[in-house]
């Protein structure tokens, strides 16, 4: 499923113009099956994903690559239920979510 919906990773690309991730904390609300966790976290020093869907979160999980295990961490819940402490994170990224 990864990359179904944005084959040449275009929206990633756009995401990259927009903001460097390099070292940076990310926030990925919604991420659903991590389509576009994986191409954050390669630059990232941590990226924390989370989308209500858990049947997407557990595709997610699967995908992670164990060399970016060390660097993401996702999790089930939708935006008002997951708490997120005040400048914990350089960057929020939200796709598709609303």
């Amino acid at each position: 499923m990864l990359g179904v919906l944005d084959p040449e990773g275009a929206h990633l690309a756009a995401l990259r113009r927009l903001a460097d991730f390099s070292r940076a904390r990310v926030l990925e609300v919604g991420c659903g099956d991590g389509r576009l966790t994986l191409g954050i976290a390669e630059q990232a020093e941590s990226v924390f994903a989370f989308d209500p869907d858990e049947a997407a979160v557990v595709r997610a999980r699967k995908a992670l690559p164990s060399q970016l295990a060390d660097r993401v961490t996702y999790g089930v819940g939708s935006a008002t239920e997951v708490e997120i402490p005040r400048s914990a994170y350089d960057i929020v990224v939200f796709s598709w979510s609303l």
